[in-house]
Protein backbone atom coordinates (compact mmCIF):
# COMPACT_ATOMS: atom_id res chain seq x y z
CA UNK A 1 0.00 0.00 0.00
CA UNK A 2 1.60 3.58 -0.78
CA UNK A 3 0.23 6.99 0.20
CA UNK A 4 0.90 9.86 -1.53
CA UNK A 5 0.76 13.13 1.00
CA UNK A 6 -0.10 16.38 -0.74
CA UNK A 7 2.63 18.35 0.88
CA UNK A 8 5.45 16.40 -0.83
CA UNK A 9 5.81 13.38 1.52
CA UNK A 10 5.81 10.11 0.03
CA UNK A 11 5.11 6.80 2.53
CA UNK A 12 5.79 3.44 1.39
CA UNK A 13 4.00 1.34 4.40
CA UNK A 14 5.17 -2.43 3.24
CA UNK A 15 8.60 -2.17 1.23
CA UNK A 16 10.90 0.49 3.21
CA UNK A 17 10.98 3.72 2.07
CA UNK A 18 9.66 5.29 5.10
CA UNK A 19 8.70 9.27 5.18
CA UNK A 20 11.00 9.91 2.35
CA UNK A 21 11.17 13.77 1.48
CA UNK A 22 10.64 14.61 -1.92
CA UNK A 23 10.84 18.33 -1.63
CA UNK A 24 12.44 19.82 1.79
CA UNK A 25 10.78 23.11 2.78
CA UNK A 26 13.15 26.20 1.49
CA UNK A 27 15.10 27.98 4.14
CA UNK A 28 17.69 29.96 4.12
CA UNK A 29 21.45 29.18 5.29
CA UNK A 30 24.66 31.05 5.26
CA UNK A 31 27.55 30.07 2.91
CA UNK A 32 30.33 32.24 3.69
CA UNK A 33 29.08 35.93 3.65
CA UNK A 34 26.38 34.96 1.16
CA UNK A 35 22.70 33.49 2.05
CA UNK A 36 21.61 30.29 0.18
CA UNK A 37 18.26 28.67 -0.09
CA UNK A 38 18.41 24.80 0.71
CA UNK A 39 16.55 24.12 -2.32
CA UNK A 40 19.60 25.05 -4.87
CA UNK A 41 22.63 23.56 -2.63
CA UNK A 42 23.41 19.37 -2.94
CA UNK A 43 21.25 18.07 0.08
CA UNK A 44 21.60 14.18 -1.13
CA UNK A 45 19.38 11.95 -0.46
CA UNK A 46 21.18 7.87 0.33
CA UNK A 47 19.67 4.80 -0.35
CA UNK A 48 20.43 1.54 0.11
CA UNK A 49 20.09 -1.95 -1.81
CA UNK A 50 17.89 -4.65 0.70
CA UNK A 51 18.55 -7.39 -2.18
CA UNK A 52 20.38 -7.49 -4.96
CA UNK A 53 18.73 -6.01 -8.48
CA UNK A 54 19.50 -5.17 -11.92
CA UNK A 55 19.07 -1.70 -13.54
CA UNK A 56 19.48 -1.08 -17.27
CA UNK A 57 21.97 2.15 -17.94
CA UNK A 58 23.13 3.74 -20.48
CA UNK A 59 26.58 3.56 -21.67
CA UNK A 60 28.42 5.78 -24.01
CA UNK A 61 31.49 5.77 -26.48
CA UNK A 62 34.27 6.61 -24.61
CA UNK A 63 36.87 8.04 -27.64
CA UNK A 64 34.68 7.44 -30.77
CA UNK A 65 31.79 8.68 -32.20
CA UNK A 66 28.56 6.59 -31.75
CA UNK A 67 25.15 6.07 -30.18
CA UNK A 68 24.35 5.14 -26.65
CA UNK A 69 24.14 1.04 -25.69
CA UNK A 70 21.71 0.14 -22.95
CA UNK A 71 23.22 -2.46 -20.84
CA UNK A 72 22.49 -4.38 -17.51
CA UNK A 73 24.24 -2.90 -14.05
CA UNK A 74 24.53 -5.35 -11.12
CA UNK A 75 23.53 -3.62 -7.55
CA UNK A 76 24.35 -6.06 -4.76
CA UNK A 77 22.57 -5.86 -1.67
CA UNK A 78 23.85 -3.16 1.03
CA UNK A 79 25.42 -0.54 -1.31
CA UNK A 80 24.66 2.95 -0.91
CA UNK A 81 23.56 5.11 -4.04
CA UNK A 82 22.27 9.16 -3.69
CA UNK A 83 19.04 9.22 -5.48
CA UNK A 84 15.93 11.73 -4.95
CA UNK A 85 12.42 10.14 -4.40
CA UNK A 86 10.00 11.81 -6.67
CA UNK A 87 6.37 10.88 -8.14
CA UNK A 88 5.98 10.57 -12.24
CA UNK A 89 2.25 10.43 -13.69
CA UNK A 90 1.31 6.86 -15.08
CA UNK A 91 -2.16 6.62 -16.11
CA UNK A 92 -3.83 9.57 -14.50
CA UNK A 93 -1.78 8.88 -11.05
CA UNK A 94 1.19 10.15 -9.49
CA UNK A 95 3.05 7.22 -8.58
CA UNK A 96 6.38 7.02 -6.90
CA UNK A 97 9.89 6.66 -8.94
CA UNK A 98 13.54 7.10 -7.31
CA UNK A 99 16.17 8.73 -9.43
CA UNK A 100 19.67 7.09 -8.93
CA UNK A 101 22.35 9.02 -9.67
CA UNK A 102 25.38 6.21 -10.57
CA UNK A 103 28.02 8.15 -12.00
CA UNK A 104 28.99 8.76 -7.89
CA UNK A 105 29.06 5.14 -7.78
CA UNK A 106 33.16 3.76 -7.19
CA UNK A 107 34.83 1.98 -10.28
CA UNK A 108 34.41 -1.79 -8.74
CA UNK A 109 30.95 -1.06 -8.25
CA UNK A 110 30.34 0.49 -12.05
CA UNK A 111 32.62 -2.50 -13.92
CA UNK A 112 30.56 -5.34 -14.20
CA UNK A 113 28.17 -3.86 -16.72
CA UNK A 114 30.97 -1.65 -18.51
CA UNK A 115 32.00 -2.98 -22.13
CA UNK A 116 34.84 -2.28 -23.17
CA UNK A 117 35.14 1.36 -25.21
CA UNK A 118 32.14 2.61 -23.39
CA UNK A 119 32.13 4.74 -20.29
CA UNK A 120 28.65 4.87 -18.26
CA UNK A 121 26.56 7.92 -19.23
CA UNK A 122 27.45 10.45 -16.44
CA UNK A 123 24.26 13.03 -17.91
CA UNK A 124 25.52 16.92 -18.61
CA UNK A 125 24.60 18.39 -15.22
CA UNK A 126 25.19 18.00 -11.71
CA UNK A 127 21.64 16.71 -11.35
CA UNK A 128 21.31 14.20 -14.16
CA UNK A 129 20.16 10.64 -12.78
CA UNK A 130 21.50 7.73 -14.81
CA UNK A 131 18.38 5.87 -14.12
CA UNK A 132 14.50 6.00 -12.87
CA UNK A 133 13.29 3.10 -10.87
CA UNK A 134 9.34 3.26 -11.41
CA UNK A 135 8.98 -1.15 -10.84
CA UNK A 136 7.21 -1.24 -7.36
CA UNK A 137 9.11 -4.87 -7.04
CA UNK A 138 12.36 -3.01 -7.67
CA UNK A 139 11.40 -0.11 -5.49
CA UNK A 140 10.75 -2.08 -2.51
CA UNK A 141 14.40 -3.34 -2.51
CA UNK A 142 15.57 -0.17 -1.53
CA UNK A 143 15.50 2.28 1.97
CA UNK A 144 16.47 5.33 2.95
CA UNK A 145 19.76 6.07 5.21
CA UNK A 146 21.60 8.64 6.34
CA UNK A 147 24.13 10.56 4.37
CA UNK A 148 27.13 8.37 5.06
CA UNK A 149 29.86 10.42 7.08
CA UNK A 150 32.60 9.96 4.88
CA UNK A 151 31.02 12.44 2.60
CA UNK A 152 31.92 15.73 2.20
CA UNK A 153 29.05 18.31 3.04
CA UNK A 154 26.65 18.96 0.76
CA UNK A 155 29.26 17.73 -2.01
CA UNK A 156 28.60 15.06 -5.02
CA UNK A 157 31.88 13.70 -3.82
CA UNK A 158 34.32 15.15 -6.55
CA UNK A 159 36.77 17.41 -5.26
CA UNK A 160 39.74 19.21 -8.05
CA UNK A 161 42.84 20.30 -7.39
CA UNK A 162 43.16 24.19 -7.09
CA UNK A 163 42.63 27.07 -4.73
CA UNK A 164 40.01 29.90 -4.39
CA UNK A 165 41.44 31.15 -7.58
CA UNK A 166 40.72 27.59 -9.39
CA UNK A 167 36.95 27.42 -7.90
CA UNK A 168 36.44 30.62 -9.72
CA UNK A 169 37.85 30.05 -12.70
CA UNK A 170 35.42 29.46 -15.60
CA UNK A 171 37.70 27.19 -17.06
CA UNK A 172 37.42 23.50 -16.54
CA UNK A 173 39.50 21.44 -14.57
CA UNK A 174 42.49 19.43 -16.15
CA UNK A 175 44.19 17.66 -14.15
CA UNK A 176 44.09 15.41 -10.99
CA UNK A 177 41.16 15.06 -8.48
CA UNK A 178 39.55 13.23 -5.61
CA UNK A 179 36.39 11.31 -6.11
CA UNK A 180 34.84 10.28 -2.86
CA UNK A 181 32.35 7.65 -3.73
CA UNK A 182 28.57 7.26 -2.23
CA UNK A 183 29.80 3.05 -1.89
CA UNK A 184 32.29 4.03 0.04
CA UNK A 185 35.59 4.16 -1.65
CA UNK A 186 38.39 7.05 -2.89
CA UNK A 187 39.36 7.31 -5.74
CA UNK A 188 42.08 9.69 -7.45
CA UNK A 189 41.29 10.44 -10.80
CA UNK A 190 42.90 12.00 -13.50
CA UNK A 191 41.11 13.63 -17.05
CA UNK A 192 41.92 11.54 -20.08
CA UNK A 193 42.30 14.12 -22.11
CA UNK A 194 42.10 11.62 -24.90
CA UNK A 195 38.03 11.11 -23.87
CA UNK A 196 35.21 12.59 -25.45
CA UNK A 197 33.70 15.64 -23.70
CA UNK A 198 32.56 14.81 -20.26
CA UNK A 199 34.21 11.08 -19.78
CA UNK A 200 37.43 12.50 -18.96
CA UNK A 201 36.95 12.17 -15.49
CA UNK A 202 35.33 9.00 -15.34
CA UNK A 203 38.18 6.52 -16.73
CA UNK A 204 40.48 4.44 -15.11
CA UNK A 205 41.32 5.63 -11.15
CA UNK A 206 45.10 6.55 -10.28
CA UNK A 207 44.57 5.05 -7.18
CA UNK A 208 41.56 3.47 -5.32
CA UNK A 209 40.67 2.71 -1.47
CA UNK A 210 38.00 1.18 -0.26
CA UNK A 211 36.92 3.46 3.04
CA UNK A 212 37.38 1.00 6.24
CA UNK A 213 36.25 3.78 9.11
CA UNK A 214 35.38 7.86 9.45
CA UNK A 215 36.42 10.30 11.79
CA UNK A 216 34.69 13.68 11.47
CA UNK A 217 35.43 16.47 13.91
CA UNK A 218 34.84 19.51 12.02
CA UNK A 219 36.38 20.89 10.21
CA UNK A 220 38.73 17.62 9.94
CA UNK A 221 37.28 14.17 7.85
CA UNK A 222 39.82 11.69 8.74
CA UNK A 223 39.20 8.43 6.11
CA UNK A 224 40.90 5.19 6.69
CA UNK A 225 42.17 2.80 4.96
CA UNK A 226 43.89 -1.02 5.28
CA UNK A 227 46.00 -0.02 2.55
CA UNK A 228 48.33 3.14 1.00
CA UNK A 229 46.15 5.31 -1.86
CA UNK A 230 48.14 6.00 -4.88
CA UNK A 231 48.31 9.62 -5.92
CA UNK A 232 47.66 11.73 -2.54
CA UNK A 233 49.52 11.80 0.49
CA UNK A 234 48.00 9.79 3.63
CA UNK A 235 49.48 9.48 6.63
CA UNK A 236 50.34 5.60 8.15
CA UNK A 237 48.70 5.53 11.71
CA UNK A 238 49.19 1.40 12.08
CA UNK A 239 51.19 -1.69 11.08
CA UNK A 240 48.37 -3.79 11.29
CA UNK A 241 44.69 -3.76 10.75
CA UNK A 242 42.12 -2.23 8.23
CA UNK A 243 42.85 1.55 9.25
CA UNK A 244 46.68 1.69 8.56
CA UNK A 245 46.58 4.29 6.34
CA UNK A 246 44.70 7.73 7.21
CA UNK A 247 43.60 10.75 4.51
CA UNK A 248 42.66 13.68 6.09
CA UNK A 249 39.87 16.14 4.29
CA UNK A 250 40.25 19.68 6.21
CA UNK A 251 37.12 22.06 5.44
CA UNK A 252 38.68 25.81 5.17
CA UNK A 253 35.17 26.92 5.53
CA UNK A 254 36.00 29.57 3.12
CA UNK A 255 33.36 29.16 0.40
CA UNK A 256 33.65 30.73 -3.16
CA UNK A 257 30.89 32.03 -5.46
CA UNK A 258 30.70 31.94 -8.53
CA UNK A 259 28.32 35.06 -9.68
CA UNK A 260 25.88 33.86 -13.14
CA UNK A 261 23.85 35.59 -15.32
CA UNK A 262 20.48 36.28 -14.75
CA UNK A 263 19.08 37.58 -17.83
CA UNK A 264 20.91 34.68 -19.28
CA UNK A 265 19.06 32.48 -17.24
CA UNK A 266 22.36 31.18 -16.01
CA UNK A 267 22.61 30.23 -12.22
CA UNK A 268 25.40 31.57 -9.68
CA UNK A 269 27.62 28.68 -7.97
CA UNK A 270 29.06 27.69 -4.77
CA UNK A 271 32.43 25.96 -4.21
CA UNK A 272 33.97 24.42 -0.95
CA UNK A 273 37.42 24.55 -0.62
CA UNK A 274 39.57 21.73 0.88
CA UNK A 275 42.99 20.99 2.34
CA UNK A 276 43.53 17.37 1.62
CA UNK A 277 47.30 16.15 1.77
CA UNK A 278 48.57 19.73 2.02
CA UNK A 279 46.92 20.52 -1.63
CA UNK A 280 44.44 22.73 -1.94
CA UNK A 281 40.59 21.23 -3.38
CA UNK A 282 37.61 22.74 -4.33
CA UNK A 283 34.30 21.27 -4.48
CA UNK A 284 30.72 22.08 -5.96
CA UNK A 285 28.01 22.55 -3.24
CA UNK A 286 25.13 24.20 -5.32
CA UNK A 287 23.68 26.75 -7.18
CA UNK A 288 22.38 30.35 -5.58
CA UNK A 289 19.45 30.12 -7.85
CA UNK A 290 17.07 29.00 -10.57
CA UNK A 291 18.95 28.69 -14.20
CA UNK A 292 15.93 28.55 -17.21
Amino acid sequence: MVSLLTIGVVTFLDNGLIHAQTEKPSSLVKVGQYTASTDFLNLSAYYQTTKPLRVKVAYVPTYKAGSPIMQSLYLPAGITIAGNLTTTKRNGYLVPSLQLYLARLSTPALQNSAKPGYTLDPGSGAYDPQVTIKDMDKLAGFKRVSAPVYMPGYSHGDLFIGGAQAALSPIEPQNKSLRVTSDGYVQVMKDDLRANAGLGFYQKPLGIAKITRTDFNDPYRKLYFSHDLKGVHTKRVSQRGNAQYCLTLKNLHTPQHTTGNPFKGIAGTFDSLYEVGGTKYYTFIGYDGISD
